[in-house]
């Protein structure tokens, strides 16, 4: 079964359940009862505009009409630290945005596809786990060009470049100070998608982090991957081994042995301000740093404690010391999917605005530039 045939019984169904007529739901679309049953069908395809008001219409987010559904929703990931702060009008909201920038893609002429590499399925953290987990992390940075000693230049662009798409969103701390850092989306029909929680109490470090953990996630659980009800313990000793896992990964990704190795192999005795050094450079947390520092024998555990009672003293679990001035950039292979879909003509200025979460004026500065640009283009 093609996409078009998938999303038409999608309709069909959601149409027959809900008790209305073909005549009823054309009507409400704009068009004839004989397009809608050739939608259902799936001998023509629904544009976007039109599948929006469909689940709107049904209570349900977009994506309901791409992916397998069972009776508990829509089977993608959501592995998350505490799952149930994320309200089901958000969740929606974010799974909408995903299957949004997949109609994009198909407007700009992109095909379905994803740069992951092939699944290295784990579910246990032993000691053999853990190091085929340090082996794909390596493996990883010299498949996308970092090599072994250089820091993470722009993990949003990198990730973005397999077209996995990373999609931001604003949620704050729970009251008892939870926080969902982030989760992952993955399905056949959709692919991948990362959500990273850009809140203002949490750094970039902390964003960067949980980027990376999740790309693990996708890389390592994504067979796995279902509606989550689960919630994962993140820190301490009774961190689940799925978590453990992501850490793992991304600490070794984030600050690769060997550029730890040739940063700390002259100094004999790594201090604070080396740990700070180690931070700037590899664009992580104090903690990460420590961490990675502990992980690769550089410090042994009772100095690892000294610095953890700093951190602890300090107030650094809260707030991120000497933290980075620049934040991610998100949106950047969005906006070049919208620049070449409006361009082909294929898309809606409404449906640009809601993709990119912009205004209408917003949006109008960008047409006013892409058109500028192909002006330019032309000449030359």
């Amino acid at each position: 079964m093609n996409i078009r045939q998938r999303i038409g019984q999608r309709i069909r169904q959601m149409r027959e359940a809900s008790g209305q007529p073909q005549a009823q739901v054309a009507g409400a679309l704009g068009i004839t009862r004989q397009t809608l049953s050739r939608m259902e069908k799936g001998e023509v395809s629904i544009d976007s505009e039109a599948l929006f008001r469909l689940a709107a219409r049904f209570d349900r987010p977009v994506s309901y009409f791409y992916d397998e559904w069972d009776a508990g929703g829509v089977r993608l990931a959501l592995r998350a630290d505490h799952p149930r702060l994320l309200e089901s009008g958000l969740r929606n909201h974010l799974l909408d945005k995903l299957s949004a920038i997949v109609d994009l893609e198909a407007a700009a002429g992109l095909g379905m596809q994803h740069g992951l590499p092939p699944t290295e399925p784990l579910v246990k953290a032993g000691e053999r786990e853990l190091a085929i987990v340090q082996d794909v992390a390596q493996e990883e940075r010299g498949r996308l060009g970092l090599g072994s000693v250089a820091a993470f230049p722009d993990p949003v662009a990198v990730l973005e470049s397999l077209d996995i798409r990373v999609i931001p969103f604003e949620l704050a701390p729970g009251e008892n100070g939870e926080v969902l850092s982030g989760f992952s989306a993955y399905s056949e029909s959709l692919g991948a998608g990362i959500f990273i929680n850009t809140h203002a109490d949490l750094s970039a470090e902390h964003q960067i982090f949980s980027l990376i953990h999740e790309y693990a996630h996708l890389i390592f659980h994504r067979q796995a991957y279902q509606e989550s009800s689960v919630s994962y313990r993140t820190r301490g000793r009774a961190t689940s081994p799925v978590e453990k896992i992501a850490n793992t990964f991304a600490g070794y990704m984030l600050v690769p042995p060997s550029g730890l190795r040739r940063f700390v192999g002259s100094l004999g005795i790594v201090t604070l301000t080396d740990i700070f050094e180690i931070k700037r450079i590899y664009r992580v947390s104090f903690a990460a740093a420590l961490i990675r520092l502990q992980q690769d024998g550089f410090i042994s555990r009772k100095v690892a404690g000294g610095f953890w009672g700093v951190w602890n003293r300090r107030g650094w679990k809260t707030e991120e010391p000497q933290p980075l001035g620049e934040g991610l950039c998100f949106y950047r292979r969005t906006l070049r999917l919208a620049r070449r879909a409006f361009e082909r003509g294929e898309v809606t200025q409404d449906f640009l605005a809601d993709v990119l979460d912009l205004s209408r004026k917003e949006l109008a500065v960008h047409l006013r530039q892409w058109e500028e640009d192909a002006q330019a283009d032309a000449i030359q």
